[in-house]
């Protein structure tokens, strides 16, 4: 049962005229017995951290601010979700099947939508967007190893028993349905891993070493990716490197006029300022080089045939369907293997050590307290349910929380759950117009290696990173960083290009032994995890003295109960005690 007392915060609240101030409420939730006051120290870093903020975690702007602002939320995630689809064509072999891609790109936002919500309302409930994590591409291309063909064409039998050839495999919903299988299975024991409460297990054996390998190299190892993209046309790929540059890095502080209208007190046109060049640096030089290639290509610039070519886009649009509903099993009957799944563990193993440090930077950033177990817990069930989803209805590619996001919540200080609720319904609502999917899956590819280049770059840069809170002068930590680097590259270069050689006899273990060794998440973090756990350190040379500061930190306390229960359940919990023995449950 909710009760309206109100605690008397103040925030400053820019968004909301004619007021410069406002006062925030907070609601208490009806206990048995009185809650644990808050210690001074929680109750004071608590309150700065809301005082910094436009709009607090459980703020809720009127509905029209907020769908505005979870609009520039969904525009920060589109890019990087929208390249996903893009980047696992080429192992689908379906790089030139524009409607497949589209569809592929509408399941892609609709799920990401699905996911968000999930964790908003009954997962940690901190604002935090779920999208499509690039820890699976690694092992997608592992799993997909050597399925297209040398030349790009492929026999098909037309329903006039002709032979005909074409650009794409029609076959290709198979090898995303052993994706979808793989990555259920994994997912199942993320949602395990939540449910049973052994998350702490391995926030005591991953720290920031592993971590920072484990990202770098899901960065490195797509190199090859982005030179193939790339260089189709190196001009226009490095344009957009460079332009993404001017616009996020040299333009990032420079305000544009924006009109727009106000509804209080009464109806005015006024002009706001936002910095669009910062939030949206990628759709702009997307944007720019798109039409540069559309006014190239009328020009007689680019043929038919050139990668930078978009004469096909109205033929393609028309086409495509108004509306792609996704459905579980649309591509398939979903199959699994062993070497898949084993892959896909190590990809769910990822997903899970990123989310939880993205849970205790989103909480700070939007002025919660530190996340208890019990929400890191159900942050990570729910999580594995999103990434279940994704297998069910494809594409095959797991969710985690997105970093990027949260870097949102700390520039533009909105950190409202109903914010980030509209971002997900609008990427539901615009995830199921079929015409939208084929419109982007038709960029060129020149404009996709640029992105490629930057994207790419920044996932090494944020593996990286996380070597902020490790002890660089020690010839211990240099060491594990080395080699488990070096070999996590090493090994899965040669393995690929060797595939061949490796011949036990027994068909399911070489597959097993391939994406294994093909996978550098699992050599280089694999050696990593061993070398830091094995090699004597002390916790501030680990760089593990900061997780364990923060879990810590996490008291009960009435404040954290505003914020991390389920609204609803405590009556529930309350008549069934017996509920507090799960560990995502709130004591």
């Amino acid at each position: 049962m909710v009760q309206g007392n109100v605690t008397g915060t103040v925030i400053d609240n820019e968004f909301a005229p004619p007021l410069e101030k406002e006062v925030y409420k907070s609601v208490d939730i009806e206990t048995k017995e009185p809650p644990e006051p808050a210690t001074d120290v929680q109750e004071e870093e608590y309150i700065i951290q809301r005082k910094n903020m436009r709009f607090t975690v459980d703020h809720q702007p009127n509905w029209g601010l907020s769908f505005l602002l979870g609009f520039q939320q969904y525009m920060i995630m589109f890019g990087p979700t929208f390249a996903i689809p893009v980047i696992l064509a080429p192992s689908l072999c379906i790089k030139d099947n524009v409607i497949a891609k589209g569809q592929l790109l509408n399941t892609m936002f609709v799920i990401c939508g699905v996911s968000t919500l999930l964790q908003i309302f009954l997962g940690t409930r901190l604002p935090i967007i779920q999208s499509g994590s690039y820890v699976y591409f690694a092992v997608a291309a592992g799993i997909l190893k050597d399925k297209c063909s040398k030349d790009g064409t492929y026999d098909h039998v037309a329903e006039n028993g002709t032979t005909v050839k074409l650009n794409y495999d029609p076959n290709w919903h198979d090898h995303m349905t052993e994706l979808q299988g793989n990555l259920m299975l994994g997912s199942v024991i993320q949602v395990l891993l939540g449910g049973f409460g052994l998350v702490g297990l391995l926030l005591k054996v991953i720290g920031p070493l592993t971590i920072a390998v484990l990202i770098s190299i899901i960065g490195l190892s797509l190199a090859e990716v982005a030179a193939a993209s790339a260089s189709t046309h190196w001009g226009i790929s490095m344009g957009m490197v460079i332009l993404v540059a001017l616009f996020s890095e040299y333009l990032k502080n420079i305000p544009v006029p924006v009109p727009t209208l106000s509804f209080k007190p009464n109806v005015r046109c006024r002009i706001a300022w936002p910095k669009l060049f910062s939030t949206l640096s990628i759709i702009l030089s997307l944007i720019f080089f798109w039409v540069l290639c559309a006014i190239l290509t009328a020009a007689g610039v680019f043929k038919k045939g050139q990668a930078a070519y978009t004469g096909d886009l109205p033929d393609q649009l028309k086409e495509a369907q108004w509306f792609y509903f996704p459905y579980p099993g649309q591509f398939g009957t979903p199959r699994v293997s062993i070497g898949g799944f084993v892959g896909m563990f190590a990809g769910v193993l990822a997903g899970i050590i990123e989310s939880i440090g993205d849970y205790y930077a989103c909480a700070k950033l939007s002025g919660a307290p530190p996340p208890p177990k019990y929400a890191l817990n159900r942050g990570i069930l729910m999580e594995g349910v999103g990434c279940f989803l994704t297998g069910v209805c494809g594409p095959g590619i797991g969710v985690t929380s997105y970093s990027e996001n949260i870097g949102a919540i700390g520039l533009t200080k909105v950190g409202s759950r109903r914010v980030i609720c509209c971002s997900a319904i609008l990427m539901i609502a615009i995830g199921v117009l079929g015409k939208f999917g084929v419109f982007f899956a038709s960029l060129p590819e020149p404009i996709i290696g640029g992105m490629y280049m930057v994207m790419f770059g920044l996932i090494a840069a944020v593996g990286i990173s996380n070597l902020q809170f490790v002890d660089l002068t020690s010839s211990r930590n240099i060491f594990v960083i080395g080699i488990s680097l070096y070999l996590g590259l090493v090994i899965p270069g040669w393995a690929t290009k060797n595939a061949d050689k490796i011949d036990t006899g027994y068909r399911e273990l070489d597959q097993l032994l391939i994406v294994i060794l093909q996978s550098g998440m699992i050599i280089g973090g694999g050696l990593a995890c061993f070398l830091d756990n094995t090699i004597p350190g002390t916790d501030d040379e680990r760089g593990m003295t900061g997780y364990k500061l923060a879990t810590k930190n996490a008291k009960d306390s009435q404040l954290q109960r505003d914020v991390y229960w389920v609204p609803g359940t405590a009556r529930l919990i309350e008549r069934m005690p017996f509920l507090k023995k799960l560990p995502f449950v709130q004591k």
